[in-house]
């Protein structure tokens, strides 16, 4: 599971979805969720968690995509197997790890220490409460 550290920057109720913009570092990156839980609020530092095998992994991402999030990224490791490919890449947010096809990873042509672009959907992305005792998170958001 990957897990990135962000601040809470807008929180954007529609009709239909509520969109939540958070930043790490220099990168930001929009969640979408049927609404916010009752507890997040903006300015709030969280955990964004997504699965290995949300990340979509472009090489040259030219033209537009549907995927709300992009991250570029410097690849570092490689697994391989007979079928999948676990990779690890660097980014500004942290280390972000994908899954995908070895069929993919020899169609993008990647190697260590190659520039990419992580995807990410925003629909994948879990918020979690980071839990700081000292500055009254239970008591703002906790409450029975």
């Amino acid at each position: 599971m990957n897990q990135i550290k962000a601040k809470v920057i807008r929180i954007n109720a529609t009709d239909i979805v509520t969109y939540i913009d958070v930043r790490s570092a220099d990168t930001e990156i929009r969640l979408i969720k049927s609404k916010a839980p009752l507890w997040l609020c903006e300015g709030d530092t969280i955990h964004c968690n997504f699965n290995e095998a949300s990340v979509c992994v472009s090489k040259d991402c030219p033209g537009k995509v549907s995927i709300e999030n992009r991250v570029p990224a410097t690849l570092l490791e490689v697994r391989k197997s007979e079928s999948l490919c676990e990779l690890t890449f660097q980014s500004d947010v942290g280390k972000i790890v994908a899954l995908i096809t070895m069929e993919a990873f020899d169609e993008l042509g990647l190697e260590l220490g190659c520039k990419a672009t992580m995807l990410l959907r925003g629909i994948d992305i879990s918020v979690e409460p980071i839990v700081d005792f000292k500055k009254g998170f239970l008591e703002r958001n906790m409450q029975i």
